[in-house]
């Protein structure tokens, strides 16, 4: 029997590996390893993407076909029809309720990129929308990079060129979970490198740490603003950088002043000596380069002004676009270009485009593009200010994605909402109440590539085998969607084609799909040969639109002081609020409810809420968990490995009591997973959206104020022994 192999990508998650599929004869996958020659992973892979085996050979209750409703909405009673059928009828519909209510009565949602996002922003100009409708960017993406790009004009995450730093710096980061290049950080450390790791929790990469800080959730700002006091009082910053190339140094020296090591420790609930080691390794021992996690500027509802003081931090530091400091990748704009998304230069925060949650949260409108999900849920319940019509999702499970769940699933079930289509791998919760069901190739399964934004760097990858029933890319099915709405815009014969016309349109790369596929790697930098990358591009004219030197900011420089937060009513320089809700700002609700809540860490074997079902995945975590710091088990009766209930103002979930002291005290953990389907081979259960989903607990309201963020890691609860009523 003849054992193909292909070399392609794992894409269950963001690191992006690559591995080395085995498949049969009989198109069934017999092993999965990592690929060592890839440059992203070097052989590195996890046991999510090991269990790719299982996805495609054991198909049982994945969705194969395209499926349509013949019960009543949510009773699991389907017809199989073909592609052409599910096509026309999301077409049809969306052409009526256009005709009848407007494209904005027509939300589409949009899970983790798995490399589609760009055309979901097309797809969407071709109904009439112009941005990305509904999908989790106030708590994931864009508050990640939103405070990097109006202080540094950065577009992208800013991870650092760890292996070449000094100071290494993982600020709510664990690159053990998924990362390769965690041995390159290992091999750094041990030549003399410092790794200072700042989690909530500690974890992974804190054991290895030089230095480990445990603040408290949502007091990052505070942090950045205390180590900036110190590392200005030393000097210890390149005199010639702040003159040169930052605005604003004075009003920040003199804001950071009343950020006392004492003052920021009592905030952060750390000592001042954390402090004043961070700020001398960073200050002193340099380049420093950092990797920021969602926790820290994201998913608080004062997410904003914390990114915006670790923009500041890495600003002050100087190590921007240099060896070993904050890498500046020219390739991250290409998602969002105008060429892809048909939003042809049109400003965003024009008072004609309408989004629900818009004149909430104005910062949101403008440069998330997107609908606030409170507003578009409520919209959806109570017809107000505008109606919602359809619902169609693409990896993408609300209930078990956004906050506030109940409110999430009285919107999915309101009879205001005519339709709803759903393309998955599995029948999600989302997708049982849905009246179309379309299903989803995984990576394997489909041609496909990758943009490696922090090398400038372009990886070709194969299809190792065929997808099973009548399984589609996400690419071709925005592509035949597309077509039924706007042919114009949709002008290529298949998604290879797209792949194609992107890589000659923004890079140059004049190739057949075989020529593409024969060369693994390729530099997005000039000409196209891999080589050394381009440092210090702002010096050279290569950041700014007219080719000016500097910075894509209004000023050409590294903005402390920000004309741009203020015209959106926010502090223009960093500044420090305490979480909306927290045992500070909410005393009396703190009586009930007095620990702090923290949801979506990440476990090894899940992505998200997906995987739950697949025995080599589930065995690793069969039961749904809390972290308890050990103090406070003591203090409310809870012993190790037993069912508790935790319960906010929101509602409550069960899990099991795992008590660490991985978590800090007065700090609760809910993982990420919710722990939704159940594993038949493993006899386990599956929760749904609404028994162990930490989103239960998260309140949508208060939320960040120019930008929606929501409390995901800053909100309050409590623990009881017991399962309750579940």
């Amino acid at each position: 029997m003849g054992v193909k192999k292909t070399k392609t990508m794992c894409t269950t998650c963001h690191a992006r590996c690559g591995v080395i599929v085995y498949s049969d004869e009989d198109n069934k996958i017999i092993k999965v390893e990592g690929d060592p020659d890839n440059p992203k992973s070097a052989g590195v892979i996890c046991g999510a993407g090991m269990s790719q085996r299982e996805i495609h050979n054991n198909t049982e209750g994945r969705i194969l076909y395209p499926m349509k409703r013949v019960g009543e909405r949510g009773s699991g009673e389907w017809e199989r029809i073909t592609w052409d059928e599910a096509l026309d009828a999301i077409a049809d519909n969306c052409k009526r309720i256009i005709a009848e209510y407007g494209p904005e009565a027509i939300i589409t949602g949009q899970g983790t990129g798995r490399t589609s996002n760009h055309w979901h922003c097309r797809l969407n100009s071709s109904l009439g929308l112009e941005g990305w409708s509904l999908v989790p960017t106030h708590v994931c993406l864009m508050p990640h990079i939103l405070p990097n790009a109006i202080s540094l004009g950065i577009y992208s995450p800013a991870a650092g060129d760890l292996g070449n730093s000094k100071t290494m710096v993982l600020w709510g980061q664990n690159p053990a979970m998924e990362r390769a290049f965690t041995k390159i950080m290992y091999d750094n450390q041990a030549a003399g490198a410092n790794l200072i790791v700042i989690d909530t929790r500690y974890q992974d990469m804190s054991k290895h740490a030089d230095l480990a800080i445990q603040p408290r959730p949502g007091t990052d700002a505070a942090l950045a603003l205390g180590i900036m006091r110190e590392i200005i009082r030393n000097k210890w910053y390149d005199r010639e950088w702040i003159d040169n190339w930052t605005y604003g140094f004075a009003e920040l020296a003199e804001r950071v002043e009343e950020w006392t090591p004492e003052k920021t420790a009592a905030v952060c609930e750390i000592t001042p000596e954390e402090v004043i080691s961070a700020a001398r390794m960073m200050g002193t021992q340099g380049p420093v380069g950092m990797m920021i996690g969602l926790g820290p500027g994201c998913m608080h509802s004062n997410a904003i002004q914390n990114g915006r003081a670790l923009a500041c931090l890495q600003g002050l530091l100087g190590w921007i676009d240099v060896p070993g400091g904050v890498s500046v990748p020219l390739s991250f704009s290409v998602m969002l270009d105008d060429r892809i998304t048909l939003w042809d230069g049109k400003d965003p925060g024009r008072p004609d485009l309408f989004t629900f949650g818009g004149e909430e949260h104005p910062l949101y409108k403008s440069f998330g593009r997107s609908n606030d999900p409170h507003a578009t849920f409520e919209a959806m319940i109570t017809g107000e200010p505008r109606p919602v019509k359809a619902f169609i999702a693409i990896a993408n499970d609300p209930l078990l994605c956004y906050e506030n769940t109940n409110l999430t699933y009285e919107a999915m079930t309101s009879p205001n909402l005519e339709f709803i289509a759903v393309k998955d791998f599995y029948f999600s919760p989302t997708a049982k109440l849905a009246d179309i069901v379309l299903p989803s190739a995984d990576w394997s399964e489909r041609c496909t590539y990758d943009e490696e934004l922090d090398g400038n760097l372009i990886l070709a990858f194969d299809q190792a085998v065929e997808a099973p029933g009548e399984c589609w890319d996400d690419w071709r099915f925005f592509l035949q969607w597309g077509k039924r709405m706007s042919p114009e815009d949709w002008p290529w014969e298949n998604e290879k084609e797209m792949v194609l016309w992107r890589l000659r349109e923004f890079y140059g790369f004049d190739v057949t799909w075989d020529e593409f596929q024969a060369v693994p790697v390729r530099s997005t930098e000039p000409g196209g040969q891999a080589g050394e990358p381009v440092f210090k591009k702002y010096e050279k004219g290569m950041l700014r639109p007219d080719g000016s030197p500097g910075f894509p900011t209004p000023s050409g420089r590294v903005e402390f002081y920000c004309a741009t937060m203020a015209a959106f009513g926010y502090d223009p320089l960093p500044d420090y609020t305490e979480p909306a809700e927290s045992p500070i700002s909410q005393p009396e609700l703190a009586k009930e409810y007095p620990l702090t809540l923290i949801t979506g860490h990440r476990v090894y074997s899940f992505f998200h809420s997906a995987w739950t079902n697949i025995p080599s995945q589930r065995k690793l975590y069969p039961d749904p968990f809390v972290l308890v710091h050990p103090d406070d088990a003591r203090a409310y009766g809870i012993t190790d490995g037993e069912w508790v209930t935790i319960s906010s103002p929101r509602g409550h979930i069960i899990s099991k009591a795992e008590v660490t002291r991985e978590i800090k005290k007065g700090v609760v953990a809910v993982p990420r997973p919710g722990w939704r389907d159940e594993c038949p081979e493993l006899g386990l259960p599956g929760y749904g959206w609404d028994k162990a989903n930490g989103n239960i607990l998260v309140p949508s309201v208060p939320a960040e104020p120019g930008y929606g963020a929501t409390p995901m890691r800053s909100s309050l609860c409590k623990i009881e022994s017991g399962r309750g009523d579940l």
